[in-house]
């Protein structure tokens, strides 16, 4: 079983790199294998789907492979929440579509031989511009009764081969705003919550993380994936 990570798709925006994919490397896998997309999936976004959003589900469950997302700052959490809860690889999932799955936040996964931990979310620069309930919505970082759940999981948890996040936690977030110029502001109180209960908890070999809409090994182990699809 192969597993492999991309990042932000904000629903068409950025689906090249998976359209791709789907002519490439991913033609050649089954169903037992995992595209996992790390956050800013978009596709569950409007009420009701549109013809073009239903189109795009349907791509995404006719290819070979089993899609994986994470959520982001771009998603409709109010669609999302409601979902039924089921359970699949080891912990709570939304189900979009048969082989199109959410992992839910502070979820341990056992994915193609691998263990996971995974926590989105992540606050939206741009939240000013967009509208509450339509194209914003709060949720976007957990609140803090999710918070005490997921950090309670973290201290559960110990040890994972790998931690899936949106957003970088701070020390990350601060040596790619040193490195590289671009439109991100300072780091928040959710991505010094990450450097506080995940970073200095659980184990881990390596760290993936989008929203950055940056390709590079930071800080090895911590990995930003933006256009890249990285197999494990």
């Amino acid at each position: 079983m192969a597993v492999f990570l991309t990042g932000d798709i904000h629903g068409e925006l950025d689906i090249a790199k998976v359209e791709a994919f789907s002519d490439g490397a991913g033609a050649e896998l089954t169903r037992d294998d995992c595209l996992i997309i790390l956050g800013d999936f978009g596709l569950v976004w409007h009420d009701p789907v549109t013809p073009e959003e239903a189109a795009r589900l349907d791509w995404f469950e006719a290819q070979p492979w089993t899609t994986l997302f994470i959520d982001g700052n771009h998603e409709n959490f109010d669609l999302l929440d409601a979902l039924p809860v089921e359970q699949a690889f080891g912990g709570c999932v939304h189900r979009v579509r048969p082989h199109i799955i959410h992992l839910m936040r502070g979820g341990r996964y056992e994915i193609g031989g691998h263990s996971f931990f995974v926590c989105g979310g992540g606050h939206s620069i741009d939240a000013k511009w967009r509208t509450p309930g339509v194209s914003w919505w709060p949720q976007e970082v957990p609140d803090e009764a999710e918070r005490e759940r997921i950090a309670e999981t973290v201290r559960q948890v110990g040890s994972v081969d790998y931690v899936l996040t949106h957003c970088p936690p701070t020390g990350q977030y601060e040596r790619y705003r040193a490195r590289w110029s671009g439109f991100w502001g300072p780091s928040d109180e959710y991505t010094d919550w990450l450097e506080e209960h995940i970073e200095g908890v659980v184990s881990y070999k390596r760290w993936y993380y989008g929203h950055l809409h940056f390709d590079s090994a930071v800080d090895d182990p911590h990995i930003a994936v933006f256009n890249e699809v990285v197999r494990l």
